[in-house]
């Protein structure tokens, strides 16, 4: 049982994600103090956000990543972080080349100073219809003064919208729930 526990931790270090990950706290909290002047937050801001990510499979996704987004961003989804908007346009049209589906049901929203919080539930899939993860999380976001999102941080359980979903590795971590949940 050891054995297993080790090959499976041996596992986990292997799947871990790159360096900068290792910053991950301390960019948010960069992030955090370079936006505490934000603006405003825009009337229309939680459906902007919902109808730019259901669009993801639409033409003019690069116009709609500028629409949508300041020149100085920071951008972070827990499974990428960005603090360019070049980098975040390339990460969205590798998502869009991948032909990934998303569907958002906007659960609540709430404006709390110059932060907007938005409490979710996504479906994402393929646009082959082949496999579909549901998931629930939260977005943090700040905007500009032109009203495009300045900041945008997303709290979500990867391992289960994600990372249960790729072979091996989701038995391994099933593996590790049940041994933490005390179950043979």
């Amino acid at each position: 049982m050891r054995i297993a526990s080790l090959a499976v931790a041996a596992l986990l270090a292997g799947c871990s994600r790159d360096p900068v990950d290792a910053r991950y706290p301390a960019l948010y909290q960069r992030a955090l103090e370079a936006t505490t002047a934000s603006a405003e937050v825009p009337q229309d801001g939680a459906e902007r956000f919902v109808a730019f990510f259901e669009s993801m499979d639409q033409p003019g996704l690069v116009e709609r990543v500028d629409a949508l987004y300041g020149t100085a961003v920071y951008f972070s989804d827990t499974l990428f972080v960005a603090e360019e908007r070049a980098a975040l346009e390339k990460h969205f049209e590798r998502l869009q080349a991948s032909g990934v589906r998303i569907d958002v049901d906007l659960d609540d929203a709430v404006i709390s100073g110059r932060n907007l919080y938005l409490r979710w539930r996504m479906r994402t899939g393929s646009s082959s219809g082949s496999s579909e993860a549901h998931t629930i999380g939260m977005t943090q976001l700040r905007f500009d003064e032109t009203g495009r999102i300045s900041l945008h941080q997303d709290f979500w359980d990867s391992s289960e919208g994600v990372y249960r979903r790729v072979p091996v590795l989701g038995a391994a971590i099933r593996f590790v729930d049940a041994r933490i949940a005390g179950k043979p």
